[in-house]
């Protein structure tokens, strides 16, 4: 169990530099909105092929989706508040 909760703070951490670095770092060609969704697009993407199973092998879809989704906005939101500071 806590090596599942470690793994998913892990991902959290991941989740979140890549939501930081790849926006910033696709910028320079195309909107920082539509960066933002493909940076979120590869966030998720990761979180699916590194820890998606051992969700599913612990809860159902009923409690797996909010859980998540908690965990993937709070990475956004800690993500963008961090990208905006260094912005102004």
């Amino acid at each position: 169990m806590w090596r599942f909760i470690g793994l998913n703070v892990l991902l959290w951490f991941v989740m979140t530099a890549i939501l930081l670095v790849l926006p910033d770092q696709l910028e320079r060609w195309i909107d920082l909105s539509v960066a933002r969704a493909i940076a979120w697009a590869v966030a998720g993407a990761v979180w699916v092929v590194a820890i998606e199973r051992q969700w599913q092998a612990r809860m159902g879809a009923l409690a797996r989706f909010p859980l998540q989704v908690l965990l993937w906005t709070s990475s956004a939101l800690v993500a963008m508040w961090i990208s905006d500071q260094f912005r102004l």
